[in-house]
């Protein structure tokens, strides 16, 4: 759907190899009902062909006390709930310009307050993100902090105000998901799979709204108890996957194609 988000080479390897695999497979998992849906009438194929497998979540994943988190976000420089997180790669498909524009349009005071982390490598056309990237890093609102170990991830995600994740296209999107069972609320575009996984605790967005984007982070700001309900809403709506569900139903899987 979204061709120029993607080095070339990797959309002809797609192309050449995509289709006749999914020719030759006698079953096809996929991790949400969204891109089953999407696959099979893409592929004009019958529903039964495919299995969805939702993923789970890592024990690490989980809320934490401000004491148990404290030193990985002073070493970052932040407080406990007094930033704004994203995790992904720095490439056009993360669409991590619309963060940075939401976050510049917030007032001043708020920004300095809540400075918006980004946890990623560098990826495919990062240079696409380089001005505004200059601006707010200059200006402090932004802190750029490049891949980290997956415990410091968790840390971070457990102290944020919010997981920001603006995604164009998302087949799955687990670090929603990771954000949720830490407690922290989660804002997310309203489409592709991100409804499926985040269900009634998402604070949903267009992928091209900046300004919606920054209403939303407004007000898990300004609003605790509505900041409160997402979190609440987050940890249960977390608590319906699992890895072991998703073994279950790639275990599944394997047998039904076997024959058994």
């Amino acid at each position: 759907h979204y061709p120029p988000t993607q080095p070339a080479a990797r959309l002809r390897e797609i192309e050449r190899r995509l289709a006749a695999g999914v020719e030759q497979a006698r079953l096809i998992l996929a991790d949400s009902q969204f891109i089953a849906d999407e696959a099979r009438e893409y592929f004009a194929l019958p529903a039964e062909r495919f299995i969805v497998a939702p993923l789970g979540v890592a024990a690490r994943f989980h809320p934490r006390e401000a004491a148990e988190i404290d030193p990985v976000l002073k070493a970052h420089g932040v407080e406990a709930r007094e930033y704004f997180l994203c995790v992904g790669t720095l490439e056009p498909r993360k669409n991590l310009n619309l963060a940075l524009r939401a976050h510049a349009l917030l007032p001043e005071t708020q920004r300095q307050r809540f400075p918006l982390l980004i946890v990623g490598m560098a990826g495919w056309q990062r240079e696409h993100f380089s001005e505004e990237l200059r601006q707010a890093l200059a200006a402090g609102h932004v802190c750029l902090l490049g891949y980290l170990p997956d415990e410091q991830v968790a840390q971070l995600l457990a102290g944020a105000r919010a997981l920001i994740f603006p995604l164009l296209y998302e087949g799955f999107g687990l670090p929603v998901l990771e954000a949720m069972a830490s407690g922290t609320p989660v804002v997310v575009t309203g489409s592709s799979a991100m409804p499926e996984v985040a269900g009634p605790a998402g604070n949903y967005i267009e992928a091209d709204d900046a300004q919606g984007l920054r209403d939303a982070m407004s007000l898990l700001i300004d609003d605790q108890a509505h900041w409160q309900a997402c979190r609440e809403a987050g940890l249960q709506q977390a608590r319906l996957f699992s890895w072991e569900r998703c073994a279950q139903a790639t275990a599944g899987a394997y047998r039904q194609a076997m024959g058994g």
